[in-house]
Parts: structure tokens; sequence; C-alpha cells
């Protein structure tokens, strides 16, 4: 008679509770104890050992480890820099190809420079926004129909989707995926379709501006409440919904589009609306900040200064963001220097000794991964290294 065998069990019926979420395995490294035992233990000494375990052992605690171990804060640097000498490329190529579309209504080409204002704190002057730093009549390429216009914008274009591309590298470092295998003008289409994803957000967002305004206008005049500042706060809070759902629809679109990361949806839902609230609130701080300064020279370099410290927040928001979804394990420190041979020579993974192709690493990065079995050996052989 044949032993049953055992099928192993799907995931979704193994982890999975009530509600849906993904449960926690009990062998996943997180033991700690909770915040209350943690503030309840006797003495500073073993209280502060308590918080720090508990702390280690939290959801935002191990995305900041993953963040750092990723070198978030290089990416991020890289990335704002990056975006910074973009940036007037995939403006011209948006305000160029707008124009010749869309440009003969002029409440609609305002309602767009705007959106480009708001979704970029003081980039643009705008009527609301007189210190800009870029007139966006200046972007416009009157030549845009000729061979040579055209060479530019496909040159300008390539530079953006350049950026978009990098960014979607970092964004997979943050859920540790490493190299994607696949062909890489699949890739390049991917990269283009998130730039211009990015440029129809922003001209839904144009629109759907215009048609608060109007809509918002009209309905509240019909309750008597047209030019009341009731009215004013309705539609900013509308205003500020809209913004929620671009950011919302563009880190989406760069997670799964472009990164190709798939995210189970309870993170993702939550990391998105995370990611969206934080970037308005950056949005808003971005403009209050220029805006309290007086002065034309002053006004300038401060609108400089703040694009620059807001790109860098916006993509460390994302990157963080990002990390937090992962949810990643704890991470695992070597014990001593020994377990990863830190003391030989060399200590890395390479072709020039090929001893060390013998060590426990990743076949991906090279990275030399803990080896307790060595130090176990070289401690019952006496060696100190």
């Amino acid at each position: 008679m044949n032993s049953p065998t055992t099928q192993p069990q799907s995931r979704d019926s193994e982890t999975v509770d009530d509600l849906g979420l993904y449960t926690t395995p009990e062998d996943c490294g997180l033991e700690a104890p909770r915040l209350t035992e943690a503030l309840g233990a006797e003495g500073f000494p073993a209280k502060a050992a308590a918080l720090g375990q508990w702390w280690a052992a939290t959801r935002l605690a191990r995305a900041l480890t993953r963040y750092n171990q990723r070198n978030g804060t290089l990416l991020t640097g890289g990335m704002a820099l990056t975006a910074l000498t973009s940036l007037t490329a995939a403006l011209t190529v948006a305000i160029t190809i707008f124009m010749l579309v869309l440009g003969d209504n002029e409440q609609l080409r305002t309602a767009f420079f705007e959106t480009i204002d708001s979704a970029v704190p003081n980039l643009l002057k705008t009527p609301t926004t007189p210190d800009g730093l870029v007139d966006p009549h200046a972007l416009i390429m009157s030549n845009a129909v000729s061979v040579t216009g055209i060479v530019a914008l496909a040159i300008m274009a390539w530079s953006a989707i350049g950026v978009v591309g990098q960014l979607g590298n970092s964004i997979r470092a943050m859920f540790s995926i490493g190299i994607t295998p696949g062909n890489p003008v699949i890739k390049i289409l991917m990269n283009a379709l998130g730039a211009l994803g990015l440029g129809v957000g922003l001209i839904a967002s144009a629109g759907l501006g215009i048609l608060v305004s109007f809509a918002g206008d009209w309905l509240l005049g019909l309750v008597g409440l047209a030019g009341s500042g009731f009215s004013a706060v309705i539609l900013r809070i509308l205003t500020e919904v809209i913004s929620f759902g671009v950011y919302f629809f563009v880190t989406w679109l760069l997670i799964r589009v472009v990164s190709r990361v798939r995210v189970p949806k309870h993170d993702l839902y939550w990391g998105l609306a995370i990611i969206a609230l934080i970037s308005i609130v950056l949005r808003n701080l971005g403009t209050s900040v220029v805006g309290a300064v007086s002065g034309p020279l002053l006004a300038t370099a401060a609108t400089l200064i703040t694009l620059v410290l807001w790109l860098n927040l916006q993509v460390r928001v994302v990157l963080t963001g990002c990390a937090w979804m992962a949810n990643p394990p704890k991470a695992h420190a070597p014990a001593t220097p020994r377990q990863v041979h830190f003391m030989e020579t060399p200590n890395y993974v390479s072709l020039s000794a090929p001893h060390t192709l013998q060590w426990p690493h990743n076949a991906i990065s090279g990275e030399v991964m803990p080896d307790e079995l060595h130090e176990a050996a070289a401690i019952m052989l006496g060696d100190d290294h």
C-alpha cells in the first residue's frame, strides 16, 4: 500500500488570516517584547535594551534598515541631481507637445502650467507664482515640426526616459530585486510608458482641475455658497484630492509598470496612500518656504534651493515608502568579522583568488554571506583569521 504523499500547501491556505492579510511566521526572527512590556521593564538598562529590541522588530525600523543597506541615501542624492539636470529636457518635450496638441485652449494651457508648478513647487512662472525659475513659454520649441526639432525632441525624450529607468532601478533596490532578465527593448518601452504616464497624469490633473473649478462653482452657486469662505475650503479640498490621485497613480506606475515589482494589494495601496499624502505635504511646504522670502534675488535663490531639496526629499519619500511596502525581514548581521572572511586577504570574492569562489556568496551581487561553519572550523584549528 502506497503511503500518502504530503502535498505542499499554498501560501494562501497557510498564512492568510480572516481579513485576507498575510500573517507573519513565528520563525521570522522578529521575536521582541511588545511596547508595553518594554516600557514596563525594571531599571533603565533593561528598559533601554527592551525598547531597542522592540524598535528593531517594527516594520518602520526594518524598512529604514533596508533603505540604508541598499544605499538609499546615495541613490536619493544621485536621482535628485539627475532629475534636476534632466528636468529642462523633460519639460521642453512635455510643454512643446502639449502646445502642439492642446495649446490653443488658453484656460487649459494656464491650468497645465499651474499643474506642473503644483507638482514641482515654484519651478514655472505662473500668475500664482510670479517668482518661478522658468518662463514656460521659453521652453516651447518653435521648430518642433522640423527635422532638427524632431531630433532635438527625441534626444530630450531619451534623457527623460533614462531618468525614469534609473528611478525604476532604485525602486527595485528597495525590494532587493537585482538583475531582472528580459528583453532590453521591452525595458526601454516600459520606461517610455512610465514617462508618458507622468505627462498624461499632469494633463489629466489640469483637466480635472478645470472641471472641479467650473463644476464646483456651479454646484455651490445652486445652494447659495458661491464666493464664500466655505466654498473656497471645499474647492481646495477637491484640488488636494485630485493631487492625491495623481501622486497615487504616478507612484503606482513607477512601481508596477516601470519597476515591474509585484506588491501584495494591501501593502501596495497603503504604501501608495502614504507616499501621496507625504508628497502633498512636501509640495505645500516648498511653496510656503519660497512665498515667505521677499526680494527677487533672494526669492530666486530660495526657489532653486527649495527645488533641489524638494527633489531630494521626494525621491527619499518614494524609496522609503517602497522599503516599507517590501516589509523586509529583520536584517541578519554577521556575529563576527570571521563569518564573512573580513580579516582575510582578499576579503571579497574574486577570480584572482580562486579559493574565494568556494565561500558562500550571492551569485548575482557577489556579496559574501555569513559562514558559521568556517568560523567554527577556524576556532577549532586555532586560526585567528
